[in-house]
């Protein structure tokens, strides 16, 4: 089964309050409702099962209380936005397109504005954004807006027919999925939540941006191995392990193998990447501090946001490749 898949992270794994995570679980599904995200017990039990309350603890080990809630709810609407899109094949539908242009829309608009297409996925996402921009910086917000718009016009994209533009390597499979893998917006909110801000400078550096680029592109190769079944029934084809079955011919186990291999790889790159970052914050002057803010993001952002992800996808009934897709019409 690719969920049991071993994978080599060299991070800890994050401790679960299990008390805690269960309230705000119960809290999620009630928002979910409340917004009509979830409209019946069936889909409930469904998104109990993905154990998403879980994923943001992992990913939000500092997060507690009303930051742990609202991480969970963006984890909420991550994954059922998403749906929206894997469940065209034929390419987005009218809805969708309104839907994520209404979004892009708002990213232009004061955090709170509500949308005027009010939908259950626009006024959930509204929601979130303007918890999330709660006492951040113009400069957070700003970047945050620009991740939204990646993954908000990534996601019309991806969802295009794989015929249309099937991509020939890893590679390019990567640079397509990576703004819409949903990895940009988690960190950004991981500054928020985890109160781990980091220095403008900072995060526009070569060295910051590689650190998250390597991190969103680990957690979607994982992704694409637990998911590789349940994709393939649903005759999805964005994913690594498929893309290189149908382009060199692999196996399924040398296919799989390939990717564990590339995720490796680029954990190395990473952790020798890191150790640039004490020459790279004295070029730009960063203060004590400051540098211990990047430590901070790279210790609860970028490793748990790998090592999180990882641990969770071995349990959780979200690749579960029997299980019918869940119902999502009039989501948007």
């Amino acid at each position: 089964m690719p969920q049991s898949v071993a994978f080599d992270i060299p991070y800890p794994e994050t401790v679960i309050v299990a008390p805690e995570v269960d309230k705000a679980a119960v809290a999620t599904l009630d928002w979910a409702r409340d917004l009509g995200l979830v409209r019946d017990d069936a889909a409930a039990d469904r998104i109990a099962g993905w154990r998403l309350t879980e994923l943001a603890a992992r990913f939000n080990p500092a997060a507690h209380g009303d930051d742990l809630l609202l991480a969970a709810n963006l984890q909420c609407f991550l994954f059922l936005f998403d749906d929206q899109f894997d469940d065209a094949p034929g390419g987005p539908r009218a809805a969708e397109v309104v839907a994520a242009r209404e979004l892009l829309a708002l990213l232009h608009e004061p955090p709170g504005t509500r949308p005027r297409h009010g939908v259950p996925a626009t006024r959930a996402w509204a929601d979130v954004w303007a918890r999330s921009c709660a006492g951040m910086t113009a400069a957070w917000r700003a970047r945050a807006a620009q991740d939204w718009a990646g993954y908000l016009a990534g996601v019309l994209v991806e969802a295009q027919p794989p015929a249309l533009a099937p991509p020939a390597t890893v590679a390019e499979h990567l640079a397509l999925r990576r703004p819409t893998v949903g990895a940009y917006p988690v960190l950004d909110l991981a500054e928020r939540v985890q109160g781990c801000e980091l220095p403008d400078v900072a995060f526009h550096t070569p060295l910051l941006h590689r650190l998250r680029t390597i991190a969103a592109d680990v957690a979607g190769l994982c992704n694409d191995v637990a998911s590789v079944e349940k994709e393939e029934r649903g005759g999805i084809r964005r994913n690594a392990v498929l893309v290189l079955e149908d382009t060199t011919g692999r196996p399924r186990a040398g296919a799989v193998g390939e990717t564990v291999a590339l995720v490796h790889a680029l954990i190395a790159e990473l952790n020798g990447l890191e150790r640039l970052l004490p020459d790279a914050a004295a070029a730009i002057g960063l203060t004590a501090a400051e540098r211990a803010t990047v430590d901070r993001y790279v210790r609860l952002a970028l490793h748990t946001l790998i090592r999180g992800n990882y641990d969770w996808q071995r349990h959780t009934a979200r690749y579960d490749p029997a299980a019918p897709p869940l119902a999502s019409e009039g989501l948007v």
